[in-house]
């Protein structure tokens, strides 16, 4: 037997995984990594984190608080430069073109196979960029990108990087097991999740409050009104949320301010979630939001040719609606709360699929046993 013991530590490839925007306990960030880190076990975990964030750290592994914002790059430059050189595997979570630009200065010259894995979510400006990504993939071959949606794999494959399609991993709770199993509760409210920002509807979602206030409906609406770092100085957001605090919608409630993942995942529990995204800026990109609502049964009002809407409409979880005005989601609501436990139910068969098909482990197999 301790042949077998000694064969198995020699098969546990430390893994690092580099996230310098980690830093409180909540978000799709926070869930992400615990989820990589935890299908990632019994391997040796570090993860590299913004140096705020809590040495509490409830998943699997070590966490290291490193990263300052404003020294952020150089400090990248550091830490690739010493890990490339060190036994074991890197992942970079939420990947962009400066991760790229940063890992090819410190490696001072070509990577080895199997060493380095970029996980890429949405392509945004990505896309402006090819020629860097091109030049780069000539320079570092090795270098293998990990991709959230088709469409963005076959951006990096074009520009001559070996890419693997690989699901955005959903963080598997007990809450969200219990959740698909148990009996789906009755409508409790409407809810708008996740961090308020333009792209996100957030305008639209006032224009719904004012209405609803205007025609005299009670209907009760949750909103999350924390804002990400760099949609803070966003006046329009600003202006959306003045008008949103003074709508005096008796149904209104909000909720400032970061939660922890348990309150968080509370906000799904008997709601019906509004998600009236910019088409434009979410066609291929996964939302952390859609999946943890269909993950607690709760249904969702969507826009159309979103990755949210294809997602929705395959399980009949919700309504799709080209509509963004007012009218057009209390039209969609109504809809959803006409058949609201057929809508809920069909939620929870959409939570079983996602959680398989979304598992951290198809992104962990990737990087720690690659083919």
């Amino acid at each position: 037997m301790a042949g077998w013991d000694n064969l198995s530590c020699a098969m546990l490839v430390p893994l690092h995984i580099v996230e310098p925007t980690l830093t409180g306990d909540a978000g799709h960030c926070h869930s992400l990594v615990r989820a990589l880190a935890s299908s990632a076990a019994p391997h040796n975990v570090t993860v590299w984190a913004d140096r705020g964030a809590s040495p509490n750290w409830p998943a699997p592994g070590r966490l290291e608080p490193h990263f300052h914002k404003r020294w952020r790059r150089l400090q990248a430059v550091w830490l690739f430069n010493r890990l490339l050189r060190q036994p074991g595997r890197i992942l970079v979570s939420t990947a962009g073109s400066s991760d790229l630009m940063t890992m090819h200065w410190a490696a001072g010259g070509q990577i080895p196979p199997k060493k380095v894995f970029l996980f890429v979510h949405w392509l945004g400006n990505k896309a402006a960029k090819k020629p860097l990504w091109s030049s780069m993939a000539r320079k570092q071959p090795n270098i293998e990108i990990l991709a959230a949606t088709a469409a963005v794999a076959e951006f990096f494959r074009s520009c001559g990087f070996r890419t693997t399609v690989v699901p955005y991993p959903v963080e598997v709770s007990d809450a969200v097991a219990v959740a698909t199993t148990a009996p789906a509760p009755g409508f409790k409210h409407l809810l708008v999740a996740g961090g308020a920002r333009i792209d996100k509807g957030f305008d639209r979602v006032v224009d719904l409050v004012l209405e609803m206030q205007r025609r005299g409906l009670n209907l009760p609406i949750v909103v999350q009104t924390s804002s990400e770092q760099r949609h803070r100085h966003d006046a329009a957001l600003a202006d959306a949320l003045a008008s949103l605090r003074h709508s005096g919608y008796a149904g209104l409630s909000l909720r400032d301010g970061t939660m922890n993942p348990a309150d968080y995942r509370a906000l799904f529990v008997g709601a019906v979630t509004l998600q009236p995204y910019s088409a434009p800026d979410f066609n291929d990109r996964v939302s952390g939001v859609t999946l943890d609502a269909l993950g607690a049964g709760s249904p969702v009002v969507v826009t159309e040719g979103t990755w949210s809407s294809a997602l929705v409409r395959r399980f009949d979880a919700g309504v799709v609606t080209t509509d963004l005005s007012a009218g057009g989601l209390l039209q969609a609501i109504t809809q959803v709360l006409a058949d609201h436990e057929g809508y809920a139910a069909r939620a929870k068969v959409a939570a079983t699929c996602v959680r398989a098909e979304h598992s951290a482990q198809q992104l962990i197999n990737t990087v720690l046993h690659p083919v």
